[in-house]
């Protein structure tokens, strides 16, 4: 933005508060962030819930044999499972479905 040479000639209480524009400026967005945190943070929340369902309904006898396949003891299975579970919740429906058995 060019430098309007006009506006020099007015007195500073005449040509308005900056730092008032540049305050609310500043909180407009501060309050921009926060709502998208909050947003982003009740969607993973609600994929969290979805995920400890997910897990509470897997098949024991499936995950044993994935283990098996894989070539893993089921506990360190289990972990993995478990760490999709907490950390990566949006990915739990996908991974989960292989060891749940339709009804």
């Amino acid at each position: 933005m060019a430098l309007d040479h006009g506006i020099l000639n007015v007195p500073l209480d005449k040509r308005g508060n900056f730092h008032k524009e540049l305050d609310d400026y500043l909180a407009t967005e501060k309050r921009r962030k926060e709502d998208e945190i909050f947003l982003r943070k009740t969607a993973f929340n609600e994929a969290k819930s979805l995920a400890k369902n997910l897990y509470l309904q897997m098949n024991t006898d499936l995950i044993r044999a994935e283990a098996k396949r894989r070539g893993m003891k089921l506990s360190e299975l289990r972990e993995c499972l478990k760490d999709i579970r907490d950390c990566r919740p949006k990915q739990a429906p996908i991974v989960f479905a292989q060891f749940i058995k339709p009804a």
